[in-house]
């Protein structure tokens, strides 16, 4: 695994990172949790611009992307247009989600877009490119929402990501048991050997909370936390998971 750099921070080495989301529906509101990002010890935010009202409203994203980078600061930016097949709030056709995920990384100063693996070959194709050209950073992503898959099945999903040539490969299941979580834990070591891209895995929900703290055991570079909006189901808030990672790594 060869570590990463968002924005002079390292993925893939030492402890794993943490990422804040960022929900609001609409600009003043992302704004003000973008303070609030900065003010906690996280190391990377993420907007979730399917939370966003007005996806319509290019100008306005675009604006307020800006707006973000700013504020942030040395803080890297991922933005993430999250499907609702994939635990996202809005159903996005592939026309407008390459045409938007285009306008950001042509206008804005973004790290990251996260770009969905289940997409169109093409569209996948077509955002990948385009970030590499532009100095954006991907993130390939799958979510298994309704389930955990066997091991065998999560280490080919993973290594199917990797080959798509992005930055880094990403994997959230929900568990229904220990073993599903244990799975995860030993199929993201195991990938971990063989991919060449850092790995970012997680179980959702309170049965997978161990999954968000314990990466650096089983080589998940990122861990995502909350300031006060959660993203998903089973996320610690930043200075819970700050606190228990500088334990495991003493």
């Amino acid at each position: 695994m060869t570590p990463v750099s968002f924005k002079g921070l390292s993925l893939g080495s030492g402890v794993p990172k943490i990422c804040v989301p960022i929900t609001g529906v609409d600009s003043n509101t992302v704004i003000g949790q973008a303070g609030e990002a900065v003010s906690s010890s996280a190391d990377i935010a993420e907007w979730r611009l399917d939370y966003f009202n007005d996806l319509e409203d290019t100008a306005g994203i675009l604006s307020t992307a800006n707006r973000l980078v700013e504020i942030l600061g040395d803080l890297p930016l991922i933005v993430t247009l999250r499907d609702r097949a994939e635990g996202g709030k809005r159903q996005i056709a592939d026309a407008d989600y390459l045409r938007l995920y285009t306008q950001i990384m042509l206008r804005t100063d973004v790290t990251a877009i996260d770009i969905e693996w289940r997409r169109d070959p093409t569209i996948t194709d077509q955002l990948i490119t385009l970030a590499h050209a532009h100095q954006v950073r991907t993130i390939i992503s799958h979510h298994e929402f309704e389930h955990t898959p066997t091991k065998s099945e999560m280490m080919a999903q993973l290594k199917k990501m990797a080959q798509l040539n992005g930055d880094v490969v990403k994997l959230a299941v929900m568990p229904e048991s220990n073993d599903d979580v244990l799975n995860l834990m030993v199929a993201t070591h195991d990938a971990s050997q063989n991919i060449s891209q850092p790995i970012i895995t997680m179980a959702m929900g309170s049965l997978g909370a161990v999954t968000r703290v314990a990466g650096q055991t089983f080589n998940s570079v990122l861990t995502f936390a909350t300031t006060s909006a959660v993203s998903a189901p089973g996320q610690l808030t930043v200075d819970q998971t700050r606190q228990i990672l500088k334990i495991i790594a003493q």
